[in-house]
């Protein structure tokens, strides 16, 4: 999962001495969140943790603007993949739709009646929990005024999350490149922890009491 993201940022090695590189990497880091977040092949927290890795270990980038780019790219992107959940018969919904865990899904539709704006947050931040929640709520035709300021809220405390995870790791090193590194590292570790603890409980649940 890193080693898209590293190469994605390896360019930017030299941004601390070139005002052009940095400019540009605002766009990369919005493309690849967009894209990510309609998509799901780019490992999207890890790019935003990099983003705000170099931000902090450059003069180049403002780590404020990282956060604002990512609210934004994450949020755009959730609102197409929750316009395609509402439009039934669609070819990317069918594709998309045979990359969700059908036990997700059931789970995701049986809360969202009851607990619609807390899980669309909490399904913004858990890993491969964003895709079966944006699902649900369009598949049960979740409002729009009602999905918009939810998706905003899950979008920035997603971006935030991921942004103070690249600040940290980029608080560790004064090389770019080596904070980068040590971003997309922490970043991999915490969204492998929920996963884990998800293993871990099906491996309690079958072995013999």
């Amino acid at each position: 999962m890193a080693g898209p993201v590293l190469s994605a940022f390896g360019w930017l090695s030299d941004v601390s001495g070139s005002a052009e590189a940095a400019a540009l990497s605002y766009p990369v880091m919005a493309g690849l969140v967009l894209f990510g977040s309609v998509i799901p092949v780019v490992p999207t927290g890890p790019v935003v943790a990099a983003a705000a890795a170099l931000a902090l270990t450059t003069s180049g980038l403002s780590l404020a603007l990282v956060v604002a780019l990512a609210t934004v790219a994450a949020f755009a992107g959730d609102v197409i993949t929750f316009a395609i959940s509402r439009s039934q018969g669609s070819r990317a919904l069918a594709w998309l739709t045979k990359r969700i865990d059908p036990a997700r899904m059931d789970w995701a539709r049986d809360q969202i009646s009851q607990h619609a704006w807390r899980l669309i947050i909490v399904g913004r931040v858990l890993p491969a929990g964003r895709v079966p929640v944006l699902f649900a709520a369009g598949s049960l035709r979740y409002p729009w005024p009602a999905f918009l300021p939810a998706g905003a809220t899950a979008a920035f405390i997603w971006a935030a999350l991921y942004a103070v995870v690249g600040a940290v790791g980029g608080a560790m090193f004064e090389s770019p490149l080596v904070a980068v590194a040590a971003a997309v590292v922490l970043a991999v570790l915490v969204a492998a922890v929920p996963a884990l603890y998800r293993w871990v409980r099906a491996r309690r649940a079958v072995l013999p009491t």
